[in-house]
């Protein structure tokens, strides 16, 4: 294996930066390429694969700076400006002397969204993309439907990714030093505090003011600033799929913060794409995820990630046959298995809805008319408590029981259930709400409570309510996002209706009680 380093320049003049790994003998290879803010060198943030063994394959790989980063030049501009670049670098790609002129992109994250951008933009020599982990768009980067902020995942990434690269660059360039990056790194809790840190930031007010972040991260403010997602703020970083044409190998995981995004990539491509969707985290790909251990099959070692990309990249850059033809691949946890679907949504399931009960029942029957009440109160906000989150200590499919003594979350759960109960597709809470403040969150948990009393902790959603009159009735949908559980005999099924789940959501600073109103109910997508 041959690794130089090489150079491109833009259309308007930038030169952006690459490492390239090659076979030793030299000729003309596929090339799979990586954009990546983060620093390229393999393997680091945003790489599951394996390079030597890519190479050993007889593929070209380059990881490239984005424009801003790392030794590439340019003003970065956080996912808005990769189209242009993503296209000049895949022709770049696609016609330099080690090239065979066919190109594959891959990696996660933000590497996964610029593959996205760079294949609406139709460059030539581009075969296949496999996005891993995608946002939906810049957007949906910062912020939940309805302008609530995403706040513990876009200001973790902002404190603890985009500004330690950009004092890495400054240090490169002469222009900090490591004492300043010390600094830095002891002011947002390393190596000790980082959360609790973290949670200070997020409690600052108002939310664009984060004297740490305003010259290594300068364009926070403005998202923090700008909630209307029709803002011309957001335009460069939204992803147009009727432009995209090359297929892709679309995955992410069931704790992925990016799961519905990612999932709706796959939805809007549809032709020969293909999704796959694991018992994962953004950055967790092992079978055991803060002390659930979800069997031998759940790894990403155990399914042989690499191998998996090979023969997908082996398809569309060489013409190999393709050894896995599965459309869509689950993994449903509670069986805590993979199976085959021929398509996402699975057409089999029905929308069935379970009605919240004001005695805390949750059922399939109908009930009666009644109310139930929380307090919202963004001074005691509940406390997120595992999920889709970027945290050091506590994420995933965590137990909620030590939430149990909150009086502000409303819990509905079914009786013991006799029989399985396989929940696969998207959830949505319809709830009837009024408020006694002018604005007002609705927040929403799916639990697995097991016969142990374990509650964990399936997906979570949030919703906004603006405008709201004295008195006034609401019908409001929470989107809780896509999960495949198998609820076994003896579990219950659960959900928890508070005003707040915070930092993993931006709060309503509007003080309130909240009135759930008969009839509300959620939707189950139930395999029959």
């Amino acid at each position: 294996m041959i690794e130089t380093t090489e150079t491109m320049t833009t259309r308007d003049g930038a030169e952006l930066v690459a490492t390239l790994w090659r076979p030793a003998e030299g000729g003309r290879f596929p090339v799979l390429l990586s954009r990546t803010p983060y620093g390229r060198g393999a393997p680091g943030p945003g790489y599951h694969l394996d390079v030597p063994r890519l190479v050993a394959a007889g593929y070209a790989v380059a990881i490239q700076d984005v424009r801003g980063t790392g030794a590439s030049q340019g003003e970065f501009r956080f996912v808005s400006g990769e189209a242009a670049d993503g296209y000049d670098a895949v022709r770049w790609a696609a016609t330099a002397p080690w090239s065979d002129g066919n190109v594959g992109m891959y990696g996660d994250s933000y590497l996964a969204i610029t593959q996205l951008l760079a294949a609406q933009e139709r460059p030539e020599g581009l075969k296949a993309i496999a996005p891993h982990v995608s946002p939906a768009g810049l957007y949906e980067c910062v912020y939940q439907p309805g302008g609530v902020p995403n706040l513990n995942i876009i200001l973790t990434v902002s404190a603890m990714a985009l500004a330690v690269d950009e004092l890495d660059r400054r240090i490169a360039l002469g222009t900090a030093t490591e004492e300043d990056k010390g600094r830095y790194l002891a002011a947002i809790g390393l190596p000790h505090g980082i959360d609790e840190r973290l949670r200070e930031l997020a409690e600052r007010l108002p939310l664009s003011d984060q004297p740490l972040l305003a010259d290594l991260v300068p364009f926070y403010s403005a998202w923090m600033e700008t909630p209307d997602p029709l803002d011309p703020l957001w335009r460069g970083g939204a992803v147009r799929h009727a432009d995209i044409e090359v297929p892709a190998l679309v995955s992410t995981g069931w704790y992925d913060y990016f799961r519905d995004g990612s999932i709706e990539h796959y939805e809007r491509l549809g032709g020969q794409s293909r999704l796959i969707v694991g018992p994962w985290t953004h950055f967790t790909h092992e079978r055991d995820i803060c002390g659930r251990d979800y069997g031998d099959q759940a790894s990403q070692e155990a399914i042989d990630w690499t191998g998996v990309h090979l023969d997908w990249f082996g398809h569309w850059l060489r013409g190999a046959p393709l050894r896995d033809r599965a459309k869509v691949k689950i993994f449903v946890m509670g069986d805590d298995a993979w199976r085959e679907e021929d398509g996402w949504p699975i057409r089999r399931a029905r929308p069935v809805p379970y009605h919240l009960g004001f005695d805390g029942g949750l059922s399939t029957t109908p009930g009666e008319g009644g109310t139930a009440e929380f307090v919202s109160d963004p001074g005691d906000p509940v406390p997120t408590l595992g999920g889709a989150v970027m945290t050091f200590e506590a994420f995933g499919p965590l137990d909620q029981r030590p939430l149990d003594g909150r009086g502000d979350v409303l819990r509905h759960h079914t009786a013991p259930l006799t029989e399985r109960v396989e929940v696969s597709g998207p959830v949505e809470l319809v709830a009837r709400v009024s408020s006694t403040a002018a604005s007002a969150d609705v927040t929403a948990k799916l639990i697995d409570v097991h016969p142990d009393g374990r509650a964990e902790l399936l997906t979570d959603g949030v919703a906004r309510l603006t405008g709201l009159a004295p008195g006034e009735v609401r019908e409001v949908t929470v989107r809780l996002g896509a999960i495949s559980n198998a609820f076994l005999p003896g579990h219950r099924i659960r959900i928890d209706v508070a005003g707040s789940n915070f930092p993993r959501f931006g709060r309503n600073l509007d003080k309130g009680t909240t009135t759930l109103h008969g009839p509300s109910y959620v939707v189950l997508p139930t395999i029959p």
